[in-house]
């Protein structure tokens, strides 16, 4: 069975205000196209056509420019009502019965990055996630931390020579998703609603066999304020 994607788009992009006051941070331009446009570009372009797109922060506007841009494509919206009291590890546990039976293509709405990761990763046959092989770890970023070939944990605060910067593009079986879930589960039934997905995979050591997929020259990049925006811009001018 193909993979299903999950876009995680239901923030408010607090550090890129008061651009993202009335524009959803996925829907900012580059170079004449939309992060959103470009995901979904890059998704079917490798055949994964059932997509989710979880919604919060001007949900109205990204269903609106779906419906608009890819009238042919069936999205499910997955709304997060409490999309400004809660991270996204509610969105996606909103998200969960809808994502029961196929393997999962998982990411962040704001990332932006070289097709060919895209098109590698939905190729993996395991649980893979985004590594970047060489180069400096950014102190905002998620870094990853490799251990016997593995993913032991995923985070901002995840520093050591064998951390390694993490871009939120994953690759989960089923069976692996499931998991993921049971954790996120148990965060959201104890209150733990302003936490990220990763915590809830660090929470569960073992459970999860992660890969690193590692990537070299390729670009990729989470725009998570007005700095990022500006190399994204530099990228595609």
């Amino acid at each position: 069975m193909p993979s299903k994607a999950i876009i995680l788009a239901s923030g408010i992009g607090k550090r890129l205000m008061p651009l993202t006051k009335e524009t959803p941070k996925c829907l900012i331009d580059l170079g004449g196209v939309t992060i959103l446009e470009r995901i979904i570009e890059s998704l079917r372009e490798n055949k994964v056509n059932d997509i989710i797109i979880t919604t919060g922060h001007l949900e109205e506007k990204i269903k609106d420019f779906m419906k608009n841009k890819y009238p042919e494509i069936d999205i499910t919206y997955v709304k997060n009502p409490l999309y400004d009291k809660t991270d996204y590890i509610y969105s996606l546990w909103l998200a969960k019965e809808h994502s029961k039976d196929n393997d999962i293509i998982l990411l962040h709405g704001d990332l932006v990055y070289d097709f060919k990761l895209m098109e590698n990763i939905v190729k993996e046959n395991k649980s893979s996630v985004l590594i970047k092989e060489k180069g400096d770890s950014p102190k905002k970023d998620f870094k990853a931390r490799i251990e016997n070939g593995l993913v032991s944990e995923i985070g901002v605060n995840v520093f050591g020579d064998n951390a390694k910067f993490c871009a939120p593009l994953y690759k989960f079986s089923k069976m692996d998703f499931q998991k993921l879930l049971a954790g996120v589960e148990d965060f959201v039934k104890n209150d733990k609603v302003n936490h990220y997905i990763e915590d809830a995979f660090n929470a569960m050591p073992n459970k999860i066999k992660l890969y690193p997929f590692y990537h070299d020259k390729e670009f990729c990049l989470e725009i998570d304020d007005f700095e990022d925006l500006e190399k994204a811009k530099n990228i595609f001018k």
